[in-house]
């Protein structure tokens, strides 16, 4: 694609793009999604703490995947996994049971502000040696790999389910399997029962009673074929494309009973006027007939919050005031999510009120001149808010930001009638 002046450059090497619809969304195109960055990252890890020989179909293209397949095949001392929190979490884990195995755990800077204590903690309990190579709490880590035990051990789960999937998809390995008693309000719980299927997929018996859940050591290794769903947070970006379009979209390879929590896109849509089928393995996403937006709408987000920046900009761009709530994770992702929504949506005219675990659309003003998005380092900045390019024209920033989950977006955008211009 060229430049504004003139030479060749990918809007995901781009420093900036100007994005528009100079002729509206078109109908009824076809896309297809790679797989779930959860359930590839889950099963990367599991594949490698278990020695099953298990193939992997429809495995994620994005660099959080990328970053994960690094980490288990990795024999330097020191490992730096840049923005990727889901890799850092289940590293963690990961090399402190990996018995012999010396390594430095690092990051961005971003990544050394993100608390990673309370599964330090409850691996140390476990008899884990890890210790902080800076701040006490944070990142970097000294991981010496042992031989671990397992047993009886408890987790804060209120912070991130990460710390707690963490330590499920390293159970099969311990001596004993594990015990595991979560504290305080567990968040993203969906993201737990994606790890449990993960795990009795390859064989590991575990099982969930309240709050206390068991993973048993796993005898013989898994061997077989393992497919990875498509990712229903990519998707969630073309429901919001529909909303605002009216028009149609069919995204591809998805199952009809999904593990994934955000699968719930399709019954949260609704609210804003688009219906979802599944036949076979494709998702039809068509707008509903004789919609009228409501004046306003309160969700509950705690179990989907990487559908809140989609839907808080569908929301926006269709005039809906309203509140979403359960957004607590959001303050330590790669970016205080909750802030960066605040501040770009007023770029829009659209005035929020936040608090520590909520945002609140309260009215509406006029846009700004000449927007430019800031990303934040943020992949779901740039692709929830790239809809409002329906609306108005508008500029974003590092682009490229998107790889972290969905390398090909910005082609998916280009098919669906979107037009950019590099900067």
């Amino acid at each position: 694609m060229n430049s504004s002046n003139g030479k060749t450059v990918s809007p995901m090497q781009a420093n900036e793009i100007r994005i528009s619809f100079p002729s509206g969304m078109k109908d009824g195109v076809q896309i297809h999604i790679c797989g779930s960055k959860s359930q590839s990252n889950r099963m990367l890890v599991l594949r490698a703490v278990t020695g099953a020989g298990l193939t992997i179909d429809n495995l994620s293209d994005s660099d959080d995947t990328v970053s994960m397949q690094n980490l288990v095949s990795s024999c330097a001392d020191t490992v730096d996994i840049g923005h990727a929190g889901t890799t850092m979490r289940f590293g963690t884990a990961y090399f402190a049971s990996r018995e012999g195995r010396r390594v430095t755990l690092t990051g961005s800077s971003r990544m050394k502000e993100r608390p990673i204590y309370p599964l330090v903690d409850a691996l140390r309990s476990l008899g884990a040696d890890i210790s902080y190579a800076g701040r006490d709490g944070f990142p970097p880590l000294d991981i010496r790999g042992v031989k671990i035990k397992g047993g009886r051990c408890t987790v804060d789960s209120s912070v991130s389910s990460q710390f707690v999937t963490a330590l499920l998809l390293a159970a099969p390995s311990f001596e004993n399997g594990i015990e595991l008693h979560l504290s305080g309000r567990s968040v993203s719980k969906p993201y737990i029962r994606m790890t449990l299927a993960a795990l009795a997929a390859v064989g590991a018996k575990c099982r969930a009673d309240g709050d206390v859940i068991t993973v048993e050591p796993l005898g013989k290794p898994f061997s077989g074929s393992i497919k990875i769903e498509s990712d229903w947070s990519s998707a969630s970006y073309f429901f919001s494309f529909a909303a605002l379009a009216r028009k149609s979209v069919s995204l591809s390879s998805y199952f009809y009973d999904s593990v994934q929590g955000d699968s719930k896109v399709a019954d949260i849509y609704r609210n804003f006027g688009v219906e979802a089928s599944v036949t076979d393995d494709v998702v039809r996403i068509t707008p509903a007939e004789g919609y009228v937006p409501p004046a306003s709408l309160c969700l509950d987000m705690e179990d989907t919050p990487d559908l809140a920046q989609s839907v808080a900009v569908t929301m926006a761009a269709m005039g809906i005031k309203g509140m979403l709530t359960g957004l607590s994770t959001l303050r330590v992702k790669e970016t205080d999510r909750i802030a960066a929504m605040e501040a770009e949506l007023e770029k829009f005219g659209v005035m929020c009120r936040t608090t520590d675990d909520s945002l609140e659309i309260t009215h509406f003003g006029c846009p700004k001149d000449n927007i430019l998005l800031r990303t934040y380092q943020d992949h779901r900045m740039a692709m929830a808010f790239a809809p409002l390019a329906l609306k108005m024209p508008f500029s974003v920033e590092n682009p490229g930001v998107a790889a972290k989950s969905y390398p090909r977006f910005w082609d998916d955008f280009l098919s669906i009638g979107g037009q950019m211009e590099i900067i």
